[in-house]
């Protein structure tokens, strides 16, 4: 009898056991997971609140801001023109897309809404002063740049080379759809 006791716990309540608690861990980790989730809601909820507080006249005033299209080919030239006034003649600058091609391609979802953000990028050598001067530059171009990237990379005594990553921005075109 006791033999028969033994096996039944063995091979009966001893896997119960184990598999009661193997739930009670899934339902803590469960548990951590919900509450995870809750507090990105409430930042969430705290960062929609914070949008919905913008005063009109500020979002109208972005609006005039951004232009309704970016230039590729002049922001490549206002680049070209700020890089040459550095006294910089060998540089690499490039047109790296968008964000609708993005979306298209990657499916990347904008990290900035309804604004669509052009890529760039430039390589040059240059002296600390140069690249100081270069930014400065780029704060009075035509265009809203964004420096999303600035890698520097010591070459020689007084050169660096210089790897620098722009975002430019644009309104996106809203598409009403048309009611009948």
């Amino acid at each position: 009898m006791i033999a028969v006791a033994l096996t039944i716990v063995v091979m009966y309540i001893q896997p119960k056991i184990t598999t009661i608690r193997e739930t009670q861990d899934l339902i803590t980790n469960y548990e951590t997971e919900t509450q995870n989730v809750s507090q990105v809601n409430e930042n969430l909820k705290t960062k929609i609140s914070e949008i919905d507080t913008i005063a009109p006249q500020d979002t109208q005033a972005l609006s005039r801001f951004l232009p309704d299209q970016v230039d590729e080919i002049a922001v490549l030239k206002d680049l070209s023109t700020i890089l040459k006034a550095q006294e910089l003649t060998q540089y690499d600058i490039a047109y790296k897309g968008n964000t609708s091609e993005k979306v298209a391609e990657e499916g990347v979802v904008p990290e900035y809404g309804a604004v669509s953000e052009y890529y760039f990028s430039a390589t040059f050598d240059a002296t600390y002063s140069q690249v100081k001067s270069l930014l400065s530059q780029l704060e009075t171009n035509d265009y809203l740049l964004q420096v999303t990237n600035l890698k520097m990379t010591e070459t020689t005594v007084d050169k660096l080379k210089v790897e620098l990553s722009l975002t430019a921005f644009s309104r996106q075109a809203v598409i009403v759809p048309v009611t009948q």
